[in-house]
């Protein structure tokens, strides 16, 4: 339970090749090829009106999708020069098998790394996001605040108890992360949640303690009493502020 705990190449040109240049006045500066712009490189499709181009290009499209996930720099050139050195026996193979091992655990660490430094800087936007939120959001008169931080907007009020920690509860709820994004619903799986206060988030509980039954709340619990810096994969990242609607059903009293 969330509230406990995925470029054609550019047309030959065909400009005349200019007179050579002096030696004195050659630039070493690289140059630049024009990219072509959008209509340029739609017109320089190849028609897919047979089957040999068709699976070679879904063959290319599953090539350059896998390529998309890898996070560090690729050189498409020399990749193509490696493809063409192994469908052409004409052509030599410039790595040995072992060789070719090596790079390829090159990649995977350097990728690994990549990966944390990524992860390591969207936890820290997390953190700063969520603190410019629940800055601006306090600001609302209408928002109230539990004993440990979680904020919450009150969408109807109740009349009955208030549950203690060491009551169980029935809930219907939806949780989401600050962006929008849904990872959890109790009304879309068609049933209401039972569980003891003291099993889920301490965001949760702080919140619980402080609704009747029958009311419903939009609140937000900062990560700290959420899922902190670990965060709940793959649905909830690191440092996440959680958006929950919560109406508070019945409460089971401890016997």
């Amino acid at each position: 339970m969330a509230c406990g705990g995925s470029k054609p190449a550019p047309a030959v040109d065909l400009t005349p090749v200019p007179a050579p240049v002096e030696p004195e006045k050659v630039s070493t500066a690289p140059e630049l090829t024009p990219v072509p712009e959008p209509s340029e490189v739609h017109e320089q499709k190849v028609f897919l009106d047979n089957a040999v181009d068709r699976y070679s290009y879904a063959l290319g499209v599953d090539f350059g999708r896998a390529l998309s996930n890898i996070n560090v720099p690729v050189k498409l050139d020399v990749l193509i020069d490696a493809m063409k050195d192994v469908l052409d026996s004409s052509r030599e193979i410039l790595m040995s098998d072992s060789m070719s091992e090596a790079a390829l655990q090159d990649l995977l660490n350097q990728m690994q790394i990549q990966k944390d430094v990524d992860e390591a800087a969207a936890a820290r936007k997390a953190l700063s996001d969520q603190a410019a939120f629940l800055s601006k959001n306090i600001q609302d008169p209408r928002i109230w605040v539990t004993k440990k931080g979680v904020q919450y907007l009150m969408l109807k009020e109740g009349t009955g108890i208030k549950p203690k920690l060491t009551d169980k509860v029935q809930v219907h709820y939806v949780g989401t992360l600050l962006n929008g994004t849904e990872f959890d619903s109790s009304i879309k799986r068609g049933a209401p949640m039972e569980f003891p206060v003291t099993s889920v988030i301490e965001g949760w509980q702080d919140l619980l303690l402080e609704m009747k039954v029958g009311e419903k709340v939009r609140a937000w619990i900062p990560s700290a009493l959420a899922y902190g810096e670990a965060g709940a994969p793959p649905s909830i990242p690191p440092n996440a502020l959680l958006v929950f609607e919560v109406e508070l059903l019945q409460v089971f009293p401890a016997k």
